[in-house]
């Protein structure tokens, strides 16, 4: 029973270790523009437009976008409710 509320207890701090930090995610652009700043109000078509995109697909019922953070340099995905360009982003990862 210890074990069990320990392990309970830790899930939430490693979740917020895995969360994004949406505050500095941007993407990769090409190289004549500067990078997207991504934020909760970022919508699909300017990804699209303004990021270089890795791979889009649907996803567990999401739209998912991967591409490259440009401050970190690690891939990112980020969900969007549908493949509806006026799409703002759910989230990333």
């Amino acid at each position: 029973m210890r074990k069990l509320l320990a392990l309970i207890m830790a899930l939430p701090v490693l979740s917020f270790a895995a969360s994004l930090d949406m505050s500095t995610l941007k993407c990769q652009t090409s190289p004549d523009r500067k990078p997207l700043n991504i934020t909760t109000a970022t919508t699909l078509k300017q990804v699209q437009d303004n990021c270089l995109i890795a791979d889009e697909k649907k996803h567990d019922g999401m739209y998912e976008v991967k591409f490259k953070n440009d401050t970190t340099g690690k891939n990112v995905k980020c969900d969007f409710a549908s493949d509806s360009p006026t799409a703002v982003v759910n989230g990333c990862r």
